[in-house]
C-alpha cells in the first residue's frame, strides 16, 4: 500500500486524538479460530481431497475383499423351449420341429476362494493401505495450506482496516481544521495548497484501501466457504501481534519430521511401492484356490433325462467342489512388471534423503524469517514510542510558540509513517508465525502460545 500523506497531520495539534467506529453489518463477528474451523470444514479444495481419501478407502476395502470369496456369482436365465417328451430309447414321434413351447428356468451359483497366494493378496492390501495413508497425508497438507491462506487473508483484512482507520482520521481532521489553518498566520501561503493536495491524496488512498478491504473480505469469505451473500465481520477490533514462544531451531526440525504431511506422504508412498514390488514378485508363484458351485435347471414341458450320458441343458441339478492351482508362465511380462515396480519404489526412495535436507532448510528459512519479523517489530515499537514522545513535545512547543509549526509538521510526518510501518510490521510478524506453522505442518501454533 502507498504511504499515507502525512504533511497536514499537524492539525492534530487542535485535538488530543480521534476514535473511528466500525460499522458492523453482520449479526455475528468471527474470530480467527471460527474462520479456521469453518474453512477447514467447508473449503472446496479440502472437500476434493476428502473425496480422494474416500476413493483410497474404497480401494483398500477392495483389496481386503480379495481374501474371502472374491468371486461369488449367481446367474439366472429364463425363456421358452419346445416340448420334448421321451428319452433316447423312446424318442418323440413329432419330428417337424414345430412343437409347442413351454417355460424353463436355469440358475447357477459359482464361487472361488483363494487358499494360498504366496503373499500376493497381502502385498496388494499393504499397497492399498499405503495409498490410503498417502491420500490422508495429502488431505492434511491441504488443511495446512488452507489454514495459512485463511490467516493471510484474515491479517490482511485487519491491516486494511487499520490503514483505513488512519486515513479516515486524517481526512476528518483535515476537513475540520482546514479553515483554521487558513486563518493561522504562522502557516505560509503554500501550506493552503499543500492542504488541498493532501486532502485529494487522502481521498484517493481512501478509495484504494476501501476497495482492497472489500476484495480481502470477499477472498476470505470464498476461502472459508462462507456463503457469498453473507456479510463478514471480525471480532478483533485491532491488529495485534500473536503471542507465541517458538522453541529452538533443532527442536523445530525434529518436530517437523513428525508433523510434516509431505514427509508422511513420502513414507506412505515408499511403503506402497515396496508392497507393489512384492506383489509383482509373487506373481511368479502359483495361486492355490478352492472353487465350486451349484447348478439347477427345470423345464416342465420336457422329460427329465436321468441317463448320465444324455446331455440335457434344461433339466438338471448338480454341483461340485474342487481344488485348483493357477500358474502363469509369461516370464518376460512378469519380469517387466517387477522391474517397473522396483524402479518406481527406488525413485521414491531416492527422494528420502533429499527430503530430510529440504525440510531442514525450509524450517531454518521460516525460522530466520520469523526472527527477522520479530526484531523488526521490536524496532518499530521503539520508533513508535520515540515518535509519540517527539509529537507530544512538539505539540507542547507549538502551544507555547505557534511559530514552531514546522517542527510540529515534521513530528506528525514521522508519526504517521511510523504508525503505518508499525501495523505493517505486526502484519508481517503474524504472517511469519503463520508461515512457520505451515512449514512445521501445523494448522495453528496453539501449543507454542504464551
Amino acid at each position: 500500500m502507498n504511504n499515507i500523506t502525512p504533511w497536514f497531520l499537524c492539525l492534530w495539534v487542535f485535538s488530543t486524538g480521534g476514535t473511528v467506529i466500525y460499522a458492523n453489518t453482520s449479526p455475528h463477528q468471527y474470530t480467527l479460530r471460527e474462520l479456521l474451523e469453518y474453512g477447514l470444514e467447508h473449503n472446496s479444495e479440502i472437500g476434493e481431497a476428502q473425496w480422494r481419501v474416500q476413493g483410497a478407502v474404497a480401494q483398500l476395502r477392495q483389496a481386503r475383499c480379495g481374501y474371502i470369496l472374491p468371486y461369488l456369482r449367481l446367474e439366472s436365465e429364463n425363456g421358452l423351449v419346445p416340448d420334448a417328451k421321451g428319452d433316447i430309447f423312446k424318442p418323440t414321434s413329432d419330428t417337424t420341429g414345430l412343437r409347442p413351447l413351454g417355460p424353463f428356468n436355469r440358475i447357477q451359483l459359482e464361487f472361488v476362494q483363494p487358499l494360498y497366494t504366496f503373499g500376493y493378496l497381502s502385498s496388494l492390501r499393504r499397497a492399498a493401505a499405503g495409498g490410503l495413508a498417502a491420500k490422508q497425508a495429502d488431505l492434511a497438507a491441504n488443511r495446512v495450506d488452507i489454514a495459512f491462506e485463511i490467516k493471510e487473508l484474515y491479517y490482511g483484512v485487519l491491516l486494511a482496516r487499520e490503514l483505513q482507520s488512519l486515513v479516515w482520521s486524517l481526512s476528518e481532521k483535515l476537513k475540520e481544521r482546514a479553515g483554521e489553518l487558513e486563518e493561522n498566520t504562522a502557516v505560509s501561503l503554500s501550506g493552503t495548497y499543500k492542504l488541498k493536495l493532501a486532502m485529494l491524496e487522502l481521498e484517493s488512498q481512501e478509495r484504494e484501501i476501501t476497495d482492497q478491504l472489500e476484495l480481502a473480505r470477499a477472498a476470505l469469505r470464498w476461502k472459508t466457504g462462507l456463503p457469498e451473500n453473507r456479510p463478514i465481520a471480525l471480532e478483533a477490533k485491532a491488529l495485534e501481534p500473536v503471542q507465541v514462544a517458538v522453541p529452538p531451531l533443532d527442536i523445530l526440525i525434529d518436530q517437523a519430521l513428525r508433523n510434516r504431511p509431505d514427509w508422511h506422504q513420502l513414507q506412505a508412498g515408499i511403503a506402497a511401492k515396496k508392497a507393489l514390488v512384492d506383489a509383482a514378485r509373487s506373481e511368479y508363484l502359483p495361486q492355490i484356490f478352492l472353487a465350486g458351485g451349484i447348478r439347477y435347471a427345470v423345464a416342465p414341458n420336457r422329460t427329465d433325462q436321468h441317463n448320465p450320458f444324455a446331455k440335457d441343458d434344461f433339466n438338471y441339478f448338480n454341483g461340485g467342489l474342487f481344488l485348483g492351482l493357477r500358474q502363469s508362465f509369461e516370464w518376460g511380462l512378469l519380469g517387466a512388471n517387477v522391474d517397473k515396480a522396483r524402479a518406481q519404489h527406488l525413485e521414491l526412495k531416492a527422494k528420502e534423503g533429499a527430503a530430510v535436507q529440504g525440510i531442514s532448510l525450509d524450517i531454518k528459512r521460516a525460522y530466520l524469517v520469523f526472527q527477522q519479523t520479530e526484531e523488526n517489530l521490536n524496532r518499530t515499537r521503539q520508533k513508535r514510542r520515540l515518535t509519540r514522545q517527539w509529537l507530544k513535545l512538539a505539540q507542547e512547543e507549538y502551544e507555547f510558540d505557534p511559530g514552531e509549526v514546522k517542527e510540529l509538521v515534521a513530528a506528525f510526518e514521522a508519526w504517521s509513517r511510523t504508525e503505518q510501518t508499525y501495523y505493517e510490521a505486526i502484519h508481517e510478524y503474524n504472517l511469519g508465525a503463520a508461515r512457520l506453522a505451515q512449514t512445521m505442518g501445523l494448522v495453528t501454533l496453539e501449543k507454542w502460545q504464551k
